[in-house]
């Protein structure tokens, strides 16, 4: 006898219902000089350099840009656009914040335009969040024009470029190869003094001896330097803010080479770990192939 099957349809539903759509994303703009971040925007502003994979970045780092702007803005009207965004009623995150030059109305037409610290190459797509270039650049530039402003950039243009970094001046090449051979390292012989004595190099990164040692590179630099960083009050003021910001984190290292007991050469770097990077040097050096140097 043949039996029968039958076959009961489970998991399905009358009529499924939709997929809600998400949330409308709106877009609030704060414009605030240095002065007026407060403690809240910092943390928003590292907690947004965590998610685009640039925790730790030192030039990136408020404690950097933030006293840049302060002493390094060469009499131009600077700003911080604060980018904020929220879906519904979802707490507001911080989505992008970037570094402005106000023009002067009158003969620039209010124009805004980005701001980078001096030497170093920073666009603005290394503050901004993934995906959100062309929202926050419409945003951006409607706020703008309730005070009689535009912007004079397009923020999605500068999308994917590398990590801010500083510039260095190469050192010049030679076109033709030199027909002397290249003796080797090993077989160097060197004549030095009977009183010679090789450098002994002291690594000061403790934030109770940062100061002292930061001035005592600032010394150095007044001797050895063209155009040293104390001949620049603005510049030396900055020295000193970032490198006691920095030190508050454990996140400044100041090394110092000495001979004879007088310091002879001496660098400041910023950032900790991997991410640490050459800020300052003396006397200043030079690299052929971009890296690090003052």
């Amino acid at each position: 006898m043949a039996q029968r099957f039958t076959v009961i349809a489970g998991g399905l539903l009358a009529a499924e219902p939709a997929a809600a759509a998400p949330a409308e994303r709106h877009w609030r703009i704060d414009l605030r000089t240095a002065d007026s971040i407060d403690a809240a925007a910092v943390a928003a502003w590292r907690a947004l350099l965590t998610r685009t994979g640039a925790a730790g970045a030192a030039f990136s780092d408020p404690d950097y840009l933030l006293p840049a702007a302060k002493h390094q803005s060469g009499g131009r009207a600077l700003v911080f656009a604060l980018a904020w965004s929220r879906r519904g009623n979802a707490p507001e995150s911080l989505r992008a914040v970037l570094p402005l030059a106000l023009g002067h109305p009158l003969w620039r037409g209010g124009r805004v335009t980005p701001w980078s610290p001096p030497g170093l190459s920073l666009t603005p797509a290394h503050l901004v969040e993934a995906g959100c270039a062309a929202e926050i650049g419409a945003a951006l530039d409607a706020r703008l024009r309730l005070d009689g402003r535009r912007l004079a950039f397009d923020l999605g243009e500068s999308a994917g470029l590398p990590a801010p970094c500083l510039h260095f001046a190469l050192l010049p090449g030679r076109a033709e190869r030199s027909l002397r051979r290249a003796v080797p390292s090993g077989s160097l012989v060197g004549v030095r003094p009977t009183d010679f004595r090789p450098e002994e190099v002291e690594t000061i990164s403790e934030p109770a001896r940062i100061r002292d040692a930061v001035e005592s590179f600032l010394a150095l630099d007044a001797r050895t330097a063209g155009r040293p960083i104390v001949a620049d009050p603005s510049e030396a003021a900055m020295v000193r803010v970032v490198t006691r910001l920095f030190a508050r984190r454990r996140a400044v290292r100041v090394d110092l080479a000495r001979r004879s007991g007088e310091i002879v050469a001496g660098s400041l770097r910023l950032g900790a770990g991997r991410r640490a990077a050459l800020w300052r040097s003396a006397p200043a050096v030079a690299v052929r192939k971009g890296g690090e140097g003052r």
